[in-house]
């Protein structure tokens, strides 16, 4: 039994590296490589490097930790806060088209605010004083107060989600297109496509985290390695198939834009061409026209 826990132990350490490493190359990928001309790639590459951040701290326990392990699940959590406002606003641009830079956004307000009370109730709890053993530090007494916002976070982290699920589902309604089109397709029809399957894969993983994690924390019940395993398994998968489907909506996508290019100059030459005030047969007519009338001159000139 002591052989097969450690063996799920060293299995669930290696997926959360394995996890992480895959999510932070996607999201330097994104942000440094894969470049859109308004700047939502860097929301993108954000998403992905949050999703690392939340493989990594799978490799955290009480042996390898820097610091008192709750307490350290508890300054990570405010960071959270910032995975749903920036799906958001990536929907958010991309469906307007927006080109300007990326700056603070009220939307990151809330995790800036969670931020701050949260140091603030670490120094307040004294988990920041200097000479404080670690003993001292997992003093019942000095994290009483830290714990209570422990707990309360991942509660008030699933209502942001939940909120902004819906305000991003309600903008996809709004803005939707037809999905498929007698003729051809359209680059909009594509974009709202990754963001509609973006979105969905986001929200699949929230509800199995709330499930398995989530409500099983508040209930009191325990919280097995295997449950925490099956939810960043199930992560790591959706990152699969989402950069799958991403490389291949990027290639539909080069393919539209090349043959709108080519329709574009043909439509272009055929405009050129009707454009001209006379055709050939027209000129042709024209300068036996003049000809005839020189010769006539002539004529004229010779007989007076």
């Amino acid at each position: 039994m002591n052989e097969f826990s450690s063996f799920f132990s060293q299995s669930y350490w290696w997926l959360s590296l394995l996890g992480g490493l895959h999510c932070i190359a996607l999201g330097l990928y994104i942000r440094y490589i894969y470049r859109e001309g308004n700047g939502n790639h860097k929301l993108l590459g954000s998403i992905f490097s949050l999703m690392a951040l939340y493989f990594f701290t799978g490799m955290l326990n009480r042996d390898n930790s820097p610091a008192p392990i709750h307490l350290l699940f508890t300054l990570i959590i405010p960071v959270y806060f910032l995975l749903m406002p920036l799906l958001y606003l990536y929907c958010y641009r991309s469906l307007h088209n927006i080109r300007r830079s990326i700056r603070f956004s009220r939307h990151f307000f809330l995790a800036l605010i969670v931020a701050i009370v949260v140091i603030i109730t670490s120094l307040l709890s004294k988990n920041f004083a200097p000479g404080i053993s670690i003993i001292e530090l997992s003093n019942e007494s000095n994290m009483s107060q830290i714990s209570k916002l422990g707990a309360l976070l991942p509660g008030l982290l699933s209502i942001q989600t939940f909120i902004y699920f819906i305000l991003i589902i309600r903008m996809l309604k709004k803005y939707r297109g037809r999905m498929y089109k007698a003729h051809q397709e359209s680059l909009r029809d594509i974009k709202f496509s990754w963001l509609l399957v973006l979105t969905f894969a986001m929200m699949a993983n929230w509800l199995i985290r709330t499930v398995l994690v989530i409500l099983p924390f508040y209930l009191g019940d325990q919280i097995s390695e295997l449950t925490q395993a099956f939810t960043r398994l199930a992560l790591l998968l959706t990152i699969y198939v989402l950069a799958i489907y991403g490389l291949q909506q990027i290639t539909r996508a080069a393919y539209l834009r090349g043959r709108l290019t080519i329709t574009t100059n043909s439509g272009t030459s055929k405009n050129k061409a009707s454009t001209q005030l006379l055709n050939s047969e027209e000129l042709n007519y024209l300068q036996h026209l003049l000809k005839e009338e020189s010769k006539i001159d002539k004529d004229s000139n010779q007989t007076s």
